[in-house]
Order: structure tokens, then C-alpha cells, then sequence
């Protein structure tokens, strides 16, 4: 980031944050509409880890490099 912009592609970014923290004292808000976030090892059996979720609204994240 230069300016504000993005100026080149980075190669490893690590979220470094807690979900405390992101859905404590930083969560701004939730979005009215869900969306569906299927199991993946769900392939030839059934599983009930699938989940609809909301969209989060945060002030302020983490990350690494």
C-alpha cells in the first residue's frame, strides 16, 4: 500500500487477530442478509457443520506478514 492504494500483490498475509476481539470491542455491525457456508467434507455422507451467517462490520483488524 502506498497512498491508500494497492501497489503490488502480497504474497502471505496472516490474519492475527482474536475472535474476541473482532466480535467484541471492534464489531461495527452485522449485515441483515445470510450466506450459506456449506461443509466441504461433506462429499458422499451427510454433516450438519454447514452454517448461515451474517456479514461483519469491523473497525479494526490485524494482520501479518
Amino acid at each position: 500500500m502506498e497512498g491508500g492504494r494497492i501497489v503490488a500483490p502480497v504474497n502471505v498475509l496472516r490474519f492475527d487477530d482474536s475472535v474476541y476481539r473482532l466480535l467484541g470491542d471492534n464489531l461495527e455491525a452485522l449485515t441483515r442478509e445470510t450466506e450459506l457456508l456449506l461443509d466441504a467434507s461433506s462429499y458422499g455422507a451427510r454433516t450438519l457443520a454447514s452454517a448461515r451467517l451474517p456479514g461483519a462490520l469491523v473497525r479494526d483488524m490485524t494482520f501479518t506478514l
